[in-house]
């Protein structure tokens, strides 16, 4: 990488616009980078990498909280590096603004914040062609180009020469924390750290499973004294089957076999007491059997007698009954015979009585009809001529043939009567109606000729309103036009506002899948490192006895490196690494691909009209809209106006159609009622004649009613009169049949002979429930348990005592108590032997966890005591980090050499040493092999000239090995600081013979220094200028 071009401006201390051409100083080599302290000499470095990283070496120091933006600058000048630089080939300019507050008028607080800003672009075909603008991905291209990131590039563009310097006259500490600086080993110490508190975990596991182990040796102890007791509670003869099998004694708690010996005698002694109880257990269950077969046996015989004697008393009780059970069937018989006589004295009954009735009935309704009567003197004004039929109904001779169809006809005559008058009152009616409706048809035309002129001035008024709503809406186009617009701004407007919203969201999600993508591309080369430090180990494995080394051909193999645990690199990891990294490139993709659909959609929310004060944007569619409500009012006002005139020129030819018609009208209703009513008067006259003497047709039609009504009712009575007669001698007849073969003489001795229906019932009962038990009883007795009983002799009748069943009790008792008492000391026995089992088999579980643990706390705490440099196998007393330092340090040392021996002429070179002095770490001295005397001594020897090319020559190679692990391009543009004032002439121009020979190698030099030496033997300077308002950088090519 080579800088071409360099801008700065109001950055630091530079408050204007600074230049510089590294065009010009590369052409020089060597340059000094000159200026009096605090003029801002390491603010160009800080520039040069803010541009390409974002932050610089300073402010990443300070974490990252110095402010950028110049104070000397004036407050509206915004902040801004550019540098121009070739990087493989390819030649880029990237542009960067750091985040700054700028005056604000419209804000509250007077400042605006601006966000950071970053331009990548580069030169194709003489043309400069943008690369990118956000910083991620310009992160990743200058990433990409330079193969650095800013750390590594800081170390490599700024050599350390002052810290190496340092680094060779330094004390033991004093160096190792200078190394740490240099190459940054945080990490080993973590593994330290972390080591130490593994192995303190282990040891605290290892304590739990001691404690663990002790707390079984106890429990078994408990369960022996269990076993002991149950086997003390159990009678003498168990106790001698298992006296041959003794609980163990207890074993020494550090002799695990012993232990389990002692849990499997537990576990026998206690399945020898199971098996034991067992038995006995089930020989007195046995006994108890059969005493309790014995026992129920003869309680069963006993049963039996007393049932028997029982059942005997009960037939003889029975058997004294008879006589009243004889005369209590008899009356039972009697009373059922009776109660189906009954049934036919009831009915005899019931019909003489329906006879009777029947006959006041017919006699009642002749009785209504007779001539002295009101209804009789009506019916022979209604039959009139026939009137002499009524006659025929004195006495009890049936009603005269012809009687109900005369009165049928005076009734249809009298109906017909009453539709005539009914129609007469009708057309009456109707024609007070006409004339009335006639009069107001009349008033209603006039009213409607009075609506008539109102309705023709209305008229009027809806047409000049008409007119002046027509006028207000003559705009509705323009109106509706910026209304839409205004709509169009606002939508714009609040989607840029969720676009911008998006993007927030999007750049935040972007930025978390770089760092996920940063974390996976940084473990892939941290594999690939370790697989690279691993080469020579791999091909150690694969060396033989005689075979020769693919490197150097030896066939003698001293020292074959090796691998240390775990830190094995194989192809599958990387690739697993590398398969990660691209999952999160694609997820970094995936997210930009986000971001730029919200960036676009943003643009698109600008291109169609947004603005971001979107308060303003909404007042003016609220005007907007307000005048386009006017509008919609106004033309609905108008729609309504316009209907109104409609409907107003349509009631006006209505109303005029209308006052024609209701003249018209009244004239028709006047002759129509004239007419109607002289039918009336005709009508009336000859309706008077057919009235039959009645006054009203109505008063005809009632009485003819009543006469038909009557004459039919007389005619239905005398019928059922002539019926009942009939049933009730055939009753009387079925009466007289039924008690001539009955014991009955007459219905009085029926109804004596019926009983209350409870006595019946009860008497009923009593006989029913006499039978059954006397043939249950009976029944019993012949049974074959009962005949049993019968044939017991003397000499088992007296087994069945009461003293003889109660010893057959105690026996009993005695068997049961014993058979339960095993019982329940059996199930203890087998709750404990269960126990016991489970707490032996966790027994080799406890153990094994136990020698887990301390293997797993040996193994830790070795490897702690190792990488803390406690161990007495760390031979050299070396901690993690220390030896990592040294590996570091060898390394660098060895390519120091090769540019220590270049600038000594051959006379000196590096040699790395794992000695120690002084009481130091071991591993972190170097010594100096001086060719011309053939003797190493310590760096603390050199003079200062040699110290000076040594600490150069360490930090070339420290960038040479930083740039080499990162994969980078060469840096051809260095700067080097510190150390010049204390070399004398002749070391100084050996110096810059020296630096000369790094720009013969194609590198650029930039020496930083204040001293007026160095102004005088380097010719091209960058001079930095420190004046109150600020400093300012220019470019001298003379002394």
């Amino acid at each position: 990488m080579k800088l071409h071009r360099l801008e700065i401006t109001a950055f630091g201390p530079f408050p204007g616009h600074e230049s510089i051409d590294f065009d010009a100083l590369n052409d020089a080599g060597v340059f000094l980078l000159n200026g009096e302290t605090g003029s801002g000499k390491t603010s160009v470095l800080d520039a040069i990498c803010f541009a390409l990283y974002g932050s610089g070496p300073t402010t990443a120091a300070k974490g990252g909280r110095k402010a950028q933006h110049s104070d000397h600058a004036h407050p509206q000048t915004g902040p801004r590096v550019d540098v121009e630089f070739t990087a493989g080939g390819r030649r880029w300019h990237v542009s960067r603004t750091p985040a700054w507050r700028a005056p604000s008028k419209r804000a509250a607080s007077g400042w605006t914040e601006r966000h950071a800003t970053v331009l990548l672009r580069e030169l194709v075909s003489g043309e400069w062609v943008e690369r990118g603008y956000r910083p991620d991905d310009v992160g990743q291209m200058i990433h990409h180009a330079v193969g650095l990131d800013r750390e590594q590039f800081t170390q490599v563009m700024m050599l350390p020469q002052g810290q190496f310097a340092r680094f060779l006259q330094a004390g033991s500490r004093e160096r190792e924390e200078l190394l740490e600086t240099l190459f940054g080993t945080d990490v080993y110490a973590g593994i330290q750290d972390e080591l130490k508190a593994r192995a303190d975990e282990a040891r605290t596991e290892l304590r739990s499973a001691e404690a663990d182990v002790e707390r079984g040796d106890q429990l078994l102890e408990r369960y022996r004294g269990r076993v002991n007791a149950a086997l003390a509670e159990l009678p003498a003869d168990l106790c001698s089957e298992v006296a041959d099998s003794p609980v163990a004694e207890e074993p020494a708690p550090s002799d695990r076999d012993l232990a389990r010996c002692g849990w499997d005698a537990v576990v026998t002694q206690c399945g020898a007491l199971v098996d034991a109880v067992s038995r006995a257990r089930g020989e007195a269950a046995d006994r108890c059997a059969e005493a309790a077969s014995r026992h129920t046996r003869r309680e069963g015989l006993e049963a039996l007698l007393r049932r028997r004697a029982e059942l005997t008393g009960r037939l003889d009780v029975l058997n004294g009954d008879s006589e009243r059970a004889e005369a209590a069937a008899r009356r039972v018989r009697e009373h059922t015979l009776a109660q189906q006589l009954q049934g036919a004295v009831d009915r005899v009954e019931e019909s003489e009585q329906r006879v009777a009735s029947l006959h006041a009935s017919v006699q009642e309704l002749r009785g209504r009809l007779a001539p002295d009567t009101d209804s009789g003197q009506a019916a022979r004004q209604v039959l009139a001529g026939r009137a002499v039929l009524l006659e025929g109904l004195a006495g009890d001779a049936p009603p005269p043939e012809g009687l109900r169809d005369t009165a049928v006809a005076a009734g249809e005559s009298a109906r017909s009567c009453v539709q005539r008058e009914r129609a007469v009152a009708e057309d009456r009616a109707a024609a007070q109606r006409d004339g009335a409706r006639s009069a107001d048809l009349r008033g209603r035309a006039e009213r409607t000729r009075d609506d008539l002129r109102v309705a023709r001035e209305e008229l009027s008024g809806v047409e000049r309103r008409r007119d002046d709503l027509a006028r207000a809406t003559r705009d509705e186009a323009l109106i509706r036009e910026r209304a839409r617009s205004a709509r169009d701004a606002v939508e714009a407007s609040r989607e840029h506002e969720r676009a911008r919203a998006a993007e927030t969201g999007s750049v935040a999600a972007y930025e978390r899948a770089e760092a996920t993508r940063r974390e996976a591309a940084r473990a892939v080369e941290d594999l690939e490192a370790r697989r690279f430090a691993n080469a020579a180990a791999t091909l150690a494995s694969e060396l033989g006895p005689g075979q020769p080394c693919p490197v150097c051909g030896a066939t003698e193999h001293p020292r074959p490196a090796s691998i240390e645990d775990g830190d094995d690199v194989t192809t599958a990891t990387l690739d697993r690494a590398r398969a990660a990294r691209e999952v999160a490139q694609d997820a970094v993709d995936a997210r930009h691909a986000e971001l730029e659909r919200a960036r676009r959609a943003t643009a698109e929310a600008l291109a169609r009209g947004a603005d971001p004060d979107l308060d303003a944007v909404q007042d003016r569619a609220r005007g907007a809209r307000a005048a386009e409500e006017r509008l919609d009012e106004a033309l609905e006002a108008l729609q309504v106006c316009e209907q109104q005139l409609e409907e107003a020129r349509e009631r006006l030819a209505d109303l005029e159609a209308q006052a024609t018609r209701l003249t018209a009208e009244a004239e028709e209703a006047r002759t129509r009622s004239e007419a109607l009513k002289e039918r009336c008067d005709r009508e009336s006259s000859d309706l008077a004649g057919q009235l039959r003497g009645f006054a009203t047709a109505r008063e005809f039609l009632d009485r003819a009613e009543e006469l038909v009504r009557l004459v039919s009712d007389l005619d239905a009575g005398q019928h059922a009169l002539d019926s009942a007669r009939h049933h009730a001698a055939a009753h009387q007849d079925a009466l007289d049949r039924a008690l001539a073969d009955s014991p009955f003489g007459d219905p009085q001795e029926v109804s004596a002979a019926l009983m209350d229906p409870e006595r019946a019932a009860r008497e009923q009962s009593w006989l029913e429930d006499r039978q059954r038990e006397l043939s249950r009883v009976e029944a019993e007795l012949s049974t074959e348990d009962m005949q049993r009983a019968a044939r017991l002799t003397p000499e088992e009748r007296a087994e069945l005592t009461a003293e003889a069943l109660a010893r057959g009790a105690e026996e009993l008792a005695a068997s049961a108590q014993l058979r339960d008492h095993l019982t329940q000391q059996l199930g203890g026995l087998r709750a404990l032997a269960a126990e016991i089992e489970t707490s032996a088999r966790e027994v080799p579980e406890l153990e094994g966890a136990y020698e887990r643990a301390r293997e797993r706390s040996e193994r830790l705490s070795g490897l702690a005591d190792v990488a803390t440099a406690t161990s007495s196998e760390n031979a050299l007393r070396m901690t993690l980090t220390s030896f990592v330092l040294a590996a570091k340090l060898e390394h660098v040392a060895a390519v120091a050499s090769e540019h220590l021996s270049r600038m000594s002429s051959g006379r000196f070179t590096l040699v790395h040493t794992d000695q120690t002095r002084g009481g130091g770490k071991a591993g972190l001295g170097l010594e100096i092999d001086d060719s011309w005397t053939g003797v190493r001594r310590g760096t603390e020897t050199l003079s200062g000239g040699e110290s000076f090319f040594t600490s150069l020559a360490l930090a070339l190679a420290l960038a040479d090995v930083v740039r080499a692990e990162a994969g980078g391009q060469d840096i051809d543009t260095l700067f080097v600081d510190e150390g010049f004032g204390s070399l004398d002439e002749q070391t100084l121009e050996q110096v810059l013979e020296t630096l000369d020979g790094l720009r013969r190698d194609g590198r650029v030099i930039g020496v930083v220094s204040h001293v007026s030496e160095m102004k005088q033997r380097i010719a091209t300077q960058l001079v930095v200028t420190k004046t109150p308002q600020g400093s300012h950088l220019s470019i001298t090519t003379g002394p």
